[in-house]
């Protein structure tokens, strides 16, 4: 194949020019096809630009989410740990609560 840039001769398979390193042949994104442009694929008719913005703005959509979703998982975290001394005080108000009520119940039936 014949470089469209420098005109050097390539040999087939060869993705990129030996001489100037210009891209040789594309690859559809969506169906693999292979070709000498990279408009729109000769076999399924995807853009590759409407294909790769469309791409790109996912991942970050995605990237967004993920962010958004690790920082509301450290504030959860942050308050549990937060409330974490007024949550095990209640319990352990309970437990010395019911510890006096039995040993004055124990108290009072031992006299």
């Amino acid at each position: 194949m014949d470089c469209p840039r420098c005109g050097t001769a390539n040999s087939d398979g060869v993705q990129f020019c030996t001489n100037c390193h210009a891209t040789l042949f594309y690859k559809c994104p969506k169906c693999e096809h292979t070709q000498s442009h990279n408009d729109v694929c000769e076999k399924c008719g995807t853009n590759f630009a409407m294909f790769w913005s469309g791409y790109l703005a996912h991942s970050f959509e995605e990237q967004e989410q993920l962010e958004h979703d690790k920082l509301k998982a450290e504030g959860m975290q942050a308050l549990n740990a937060a409330t974490l001394p007024f949550a095990m005080s209640r319990g352990i108000s309970r437990f010395l609560l019911f510890q006096i009520i039995g040993r004055a119940i124990s108290y009072f039936r031992s006299r």
